[in-house]
C-alpha cells in the first residue's frame, strides 16, 4: 500500500522534449506540497507530544485575609506606648541603682585596698627597721664586748709590766733630749724577769743608760708604695683604627676645580654620618651623626671629585664634645672619588683665542709683504715703499691687535676651568687612612702632637728648598740679565773682590 503511494506521490512525469519546461515546473511544485505536509505533520506530532507529557498546572487557593477585631477602647495605643516607656524607665532606674551601688562598693574596695597597702608598707617598714637595729645592736654589743675583752688585756699586761719595771728599775721619761741623746753607748742591759734577785741594784740601768723609750709605748710605723698608673688601652669605645669606613650623605656639595691647577684650589665641603661605623672584623663604632668637613678637586679624566677630610666632630652620649682632625677620602660606588658632572664653559672663549691668533698671522703676514727685503755683502736690508705704507700699517695693527686679544682671550679661559659637579644628597663611604682616638683628652693630645709633626715637617720642606734653591737665587742678578739680554756678558768673579785693571 505505501509502495503503491510512494510510486504515486514520487513517479516521473511523462512528456516530450520539447515538454521538459513544463515538467520541471510540475515536479518542483509537487515537491514543495510534498515538504509542506511532510513539515505539517510533524509539527503536529510533536505539539502533541508536548502536550501529552508537559506537567499539569495548579491554581493557588486564594485564602481571605485575616481580620482582627475592633479596638475596644480608642485609647489603648496611648495607655500601652505609656506602659512601655514607663517600663523603660523603671528598667534605667533600676540600672541606674545598681551602677551606684557598684560604684560606692569599688570605691570602698579600693580604699579598703588602699589603707590595707600603706598598713602593710608601714608594718614592712616597720620591720626592717627594728630587724636593723637589732642586728645593729648585736654588732654594736659584740664590738662593745670585744673593746672589753681588748681593754681588760691591756690593762692586765700594763699592770704586769708596770709591777715588772717597777721593781727592777724607777721609771724615767725619754731620753730622747738635748742632754742625754746620743749618751748611751751599748746596747741596753735586759730586763730582770725575777723579784727574787740579790744582785738587782747591779743588773739595773742607770739613768744614761735607760730605754728610748718607755716600755708601756706603741711603736708606728709608716709604709708608702708609688701608686700604679693606669696604662691607656686602644679599645673599640675609645679608639677608630685604621681601614674603619662609615656612610655618609653630601650635605654641603661642591663645583670642584678640574683645571691644571686644580689640586691647589680645593673646594670645601660637608658629610652626614648615618650609621655607627664600621671597624675591621665587623665590630661596630660610635660615629653615627656626626659632621665631617672635607675638600675637594675635580679629575676631569674620571668625572669625579676627589675628596680628602679635614675634621671630624661629634657629641657623644655624655654630652662632652669631640672635635678632632681626621685624614680620610671618600668612595661613591665603590670607587675612589665621587662621580659628578663635568661641564666646560670655555670652549666660545677658545675659539676666539684661535680668532685672535689668525688675526696676528695676517698682520704679520701683510706687514711682511709690504716690505722689500735685499740681501749684499753687508747683509740684508727691508725697505718699505711708499705705496706700501698703507698694507705695512694695516698688517702690524692687526697683528698687534691679534696679540693683545690672543693674551686676553687665553687668560679669559685660563680663569673659566672646567668643573666637576657634585651634588647634595650623594651617599658615599668615608674610610679614614690613619687612626685616631674617641677620647677627647686623647684627642687634643692626638691634635698636638700632629701638629708639632706638621710643623717639623715644614721646617725640614723650608730648608731642602733653600738648599736646592740657593744656587740659583744667588746667581740671579737683574742687572747682570739687563746685561745679557743687551749682548754684554759680564765676567764671573767671587762675591766682594773689587776689579783689579791698569789705569
Amino acid at each position: 500500500m505505501f509502495d503503491k503511494i510512494k510510486q504515486r506521490l514520487f513517479r516521473d512525469a511523462e512528456g516530450e522534449f520539447e515538454q521538459g519546461g513544463e515538467i520541471n515546473t510540475h515536479t518542483q511544485s509537487r515537491n514543495k506540497i510534498i515538504t509542506t505536509v511532510a513539515l505539517t505533520l510533524l509539527t503536529l506530532a510533536m505539539v502533541g507530544i508536548y502536550w501529552v507529557t508537559k506537567k499539569p498546572t495548579s491554581t493557588p487557593s486564594i485564602q481571605p485575609p485575616q481580620e482582627f477585631g475592633n479596638i475596644i477602647e480608642a485609647d489603648f495605643t496611648e495607655k500601652d506606648n505609656q506602659s512601655a516607656l514607663s517600663a523603660q524607665q523603671q528598667t534605667l532606674a533600676d540600672m541606674k541603682t545598681a551602677m551606684t551601688t557598684l560604684e560606692k562598693t569599688l570605691a570602698s574596695l579600693q580604699d579598703r585596698t588602699q589603707s590595707q597597702i600603706e598598713k602593710a608598707q608601714k608594718e614592712t617598714a616597720r620591720l626592717v627597721e627594728q630587724k636593723v637595729r637589732e642586728e645593729t645592736q648585736d654588732k654594736e654589743r659584740a664590738l662593745q664586748a670585744q673593746i672589753d675583752q681588748l681593754e681588760t688585756q691591756l690593762q692586765s699586761r700594763q699592770e704586769t709590766q708596770a709591777t715588772v719595771v717597777s721593781h727592777a728599775q724607777p721609771q724615767y721619761d725619754t731620753v730622747n733630749q738635748s742632754e742625754t741623746f746620743g749618751a748611751q753607748k751599748l746596747p741596753p742591759r735586759p730586763t730582770p724577769l725575777s723579784n727574787d734577785n740579790p744582785n738587782i741594784k747591779e743588773m739595773s740601768y742607770s739613768p744614761s743608760q735607760s730605754p728610748a723609750f718607755r716600755t708601756e709605748a706603741f711603736h708606728s710605723f709608716t709604709f708608702n708604695w708609688d701608686r700604679d698608673e693606669d696604662t691607656y688601652r686602644r679599645t673599640i669605645e675609645n679608639y677608630v683604627p685604621t681601614g674603619t669606613f662609615v656612610t655618609a650623605v653630601v650635605t654641603g656639595g661642591a663645583d670642584t676645580n678640574a683645571g691644571v691647577l686644580g689640586q691647589g684650589d680645593t673646594t670645601p665641603m660637608v658629610f652626614q654620618t648615618v650609621n655607627d661605623g664600621v671597624l675591621p672584623n665587623g665590630k661596630s663604632s660610635q660615629l653615627n651623626d656626626c659632621t665631617i668637613t672635607a675638600s675637594a678637586y675635580g679629575e676631569i679624566s674620571s668625572s669625579r671629585g676627589i675628596v680628602r677630610t679635614n675634621r671630624m666632630s661629634c657629641i657623644l652620649d655624655n654630652g662632652e664634645i669631640l672635635d678632632v682632625p681626621v685624614k680620610a677620602t671618600a668612595f661613591n660606588f665603590g670607587r675612589n672619588g665621587i662621580r659628578g658632572t663635568t661641564i666646560l664653559k670655555n670652549g666660545e672663549i677658545v675659539q676666539m683665542a684661535g680668532v685672535a691668533g689668525i688675526l696676528t698671522g695676517i698682520g704679520q703676514t701683510g706687514a711682511a709683504l709690504s716690505q722689500t727685503t735685499s740681501t749684499s755683502a753687508l747683509g740684508s736690508t727691508q725697505t718699505l715703499s711708499a705705496e706700501n705704507a698703507g698694507l705695512n700699517l694695516l698688517g702690524n695693527a692687526t697683528s698687534s691687535v691679534g696679540s693683545k686679544l690672543s693674551d686676553y682671550y687665553i687668560g679669559l679661559a685660563e680663569m673659566y676651568h672646567p668643573i666637576v659637579e657634585i651634588n647634595p644628597g650623594a651617599v658615599v663611604n668615608i674610610v679614614f687612612l690613619e687612626g685616631f682616638p674617641l677620647d677627647p683628652l686623647k684627642a687634643e693630645e692626638y691634635e698636638q702632637n700632629l701638629n708639632a709633626t706638621n710643623v717639623q715637617t715644614s721646617s725640614s720642606n723650608q730648608i731642602l728648598d733653600i738648599i736646592s734653591n740657593g744656587v740659583a737665587a744667588s746667581t740671579s742678578n737683574p742687572l747682570s740679565n739687563e746685561l745679557s739680554a743687551q749682548g754684554i756678558t759680564a765676567p764671573p768673579r767671587p762675591f766682594g773682590q773689587a776689579h783689579v785693571g791698569k789705569y
